[in-house]
C-alpha cells in the first residue's frame, strides 16, 4: 500500500487498490502539514472522487459546495452527468443550464 496523500489517481487507474487509497487518508494527520478547517474537505473530496471515478480536483469544488450548499457550475458535462447519477444529483450544473436559468 502506499502511504501517498495523493493514492486517488492510482486507484482510479487501478495501479492501487480503492480501499488502500481510503486507507492512505488515514495518514495524512500524521504528516508534518498544517492543518486547517479544510481537511474535511480534503477527505470528502477524495471519497467523493472515488465514488465518481472523477478526478479529485474537481471533486474539491464539489465538497466545498456541499459544505456551503451551493451548486457547482462548470463546462465540464462529463462532471455533472457523473454527479447527477447519484444522490447529489442537482449539486452540479453545465454553464449552459445556469445560463438558461437566467
Amino acid at each position: 500500500m502506499t502511504h501517498r496523500a495523493c493514492a486517488v489517481p492510482e486507484a482510479r487507474q487501478g495501479q492501487i487498490e480503492r480501499a488502500d487509497a481510503g486507507a492512505a487518508m488515514a495518514f495524512l494527520p500524521c504528516m508534518p502539514l498544517r492543518w486547517n478547517d479544510d481537511e474535511t474537505v480534503s477527505a470528502d473530496a477524495i471519497r467523493r472522487a472515488l465514488a465518481l471515478d472523477h478526478p479529485v480536483h474537481d471533486c474539491v469544488y464539489l465538497a466545498l459546495a456541499f459544505r456551503i450548499g451551493a451548486t457547482v457550475v462548470t463546462a465540464d458535462r462529463r462532471f455533472v452527468t457523473a454527479v447527477a447519477s447519484t444522490e447529489h444529483c442537482g449539486a452540479a450544473m453545465t454553464l449552459n443550464d445556469y445560463a438558461g436559468t437566467r
